[in-house]
């Protein structure tokens, strides 16, 4: 086996050492586990992992290595799932007492998915109490053990940017692929809604949760996309059209609407520098760049998103809420309370507001290629007790639109990451990914490592 360190290897160098007989399916797991016996008594990125099972599969999958040209691109790849995501034999209990135990008999699609790829399930990853707001679990930044990794996706992308796992599944309801992609120096897409089958995820929001994985770098991003996307018959949401095939090209030919809106000018100085220089490298690549406002609507669509999230919640919870209050935690207790409070009319009245918002958001790209906003309004808050603003990523995800967050710069006397968020039209995930790939070409943001895994 050659000498590799898994805080730097990514999803395409594995494949080619995989390919070219300079690594073994099980030294790959191994490397992996050892990192995370390392690492994560700092980290507490994960709930469980599964050492034995993990290994068993790699050598399983080594006697199926016959012709090393026509491996899977994920195949023997360690990855992670947020513990809301069901895992046959596995317990899946969403960060919550009302789960305690429980062991789901199937796997949600996309784990059935990278199984089927290839791919190795490392373990389950932390989550805010079933992936809403409040009760944190005691997840770490690797950038910064006294900063928050971000949540509800908190072990996640902890996982990844602690070198735990070369690729980690996560969900996002308001911001919980994007901001802690941010906070933790990662690459993540936000696909549009209904583009990843949630059959088999617990749900916060039906109507507002995607399906993501938090990644190194563009390229490794498109491979494990192009893995999980695609019409799925137990999820009425997915799109029933075939899946795209994402290639990674360079586009220098695209417009790039800066966004000017007071509500994202509302950042800390050194996220304000991050985008101005993200700007000028957009320019320097040949893009051209304009300015553009978001739509009137924005507030209204902002207070409608707080509705439904709050209504479906309280509707997926109801039953147990009210045999047993006192399972959930504090912050969860009130935000059900709060949801079953809605009338019908005023969630209805909601989600014509939110139709309304996606078609004005949709027709911003008849006048640019691409949106561009800061990813968050400041780098990752200190202390674990909360995870930090989704305010630049709701809108988006309310809008159900494609984005690409970027590691695009470091604070300069804490060192913690910062990022952009490119956005794109429903269905344009190529744009944002010959985009990301260029700019990930001339800039190394991403190839930096948190210092306690040097």
């Amino acid at each position: 086996m050659i000498k590799t360190s898994t805080s730097t290897l990514t999803i395409a160098d594995s494949h080619r050492l995989l390919r070219e007989k300079q690594i073994s399916p099980t030294e790959l797991v191994s490397l992996f586990i050892d990192q995370i016996d390392k690492v994560d008594p700092q980290v507490k990125a994960w709930v469980r992992v599964e050492k034995a099972q993990a290994v068993e599969r790699a050598k399983a999958l080594e006697m199926k290595m016959k012709d090393p040209d026509e491996l899977p691109p994920l195949f023997a790849i360690p990855y992670g799932a947020k513990d809301i995501m069901y895992t046959k034999g596995i317990p899946t209990e969403g960060g919550s007492l009302v789960n305690k135990g429980f062991i789901p008999d199937r796997n949600a699609k996309v784990i059935e998915k990278l199984q089927n790829s290839g791919a190795i399930l490392l373990g389950k990853t932390t989550t805010t109490e079933f992936a809403n707001w409040g009760g944190p679990p005691e997840t770490r930044n690797p950038w910064n053990l006294n900063h928050t990794p971000g949540g509800s996706s908190s072990g996640s992308a902890a996982a990844v940017a602690g070198g735990m796992a070369m690729l980690s599944l996560g969900t996002q309801t308001a911001g919980s692929l994007s901001r802690p992609a941010a906070y933790n120096g990662l690459t993540v897409l936000k696909a549009t809604y209904g583009r990843i089958s949630k059959a088999g995820v617990i749900p916060a929001s039906w109507s507002l949760d995607h399906i993501g994985a938090f990644t190194r770098t563009v390229e490794d991003t498109v491979l494990v996309y192009n893995e999980i996307s695609g019409p799925d018959p137990d999820d009425s949401a997915t799109w029933t059209l075939p899946k795209q095939n994402l290639r990674i090209q360079e586009q220098r030919g695209y417009t790039v609407g800066v966004v000017i809106d007071d509500y994202f000018q509302d950042t800390d100085a050194e996220v304000k520098r991050t985008m101005e220089e993200a700007i000028r490298e957009f320019e320097r690549m040949g893009f051209t760049i304009t300015y553009i406002r978001l739509p009137d609507s924005l507030e209204a669509a902002n207070a409608a998103h707080h509705i439904v999230m709050k209504s479906e919640v309280a509707h997926f919870h109801e039953e147990e809420f009210l045999k047993d209050a006192s399972r959930f935690g504090f912050f969860l207790q009130e935000f059900i309370r709060d949801g079953l409070q809605i009338k019908a009319n005023d969630y209805l009245k909601a989600q014509r507001i939110r139709t309304v918002f996606r078609q004005e958001v949709s027709d911003l790209f008849k006048q640019v290629d691409l949106l561009l906003t800061a990813a968050t309004p400041t780098p990752a808050p200190e202390g674990i007790l909360a995870t930090g603003s989704p305010a630049f990523n709701l809108p988006f995800t309310n809008a159900g639109v494609p984005t690409l967050t970027l590691p695009a710069g470091y604070t300069k006397n804490s060192n913690l990451p910062m990022a952009i968020q490119l956005i794109a039209a429903p269905l344009e995930e190529q744009k944002l990914i010959d985009a990301g790939y260029l700019f990930q070409k001339q800039t190394d943001w991403h190839l930096n490592i948190p210092e306690i895994l040097k």
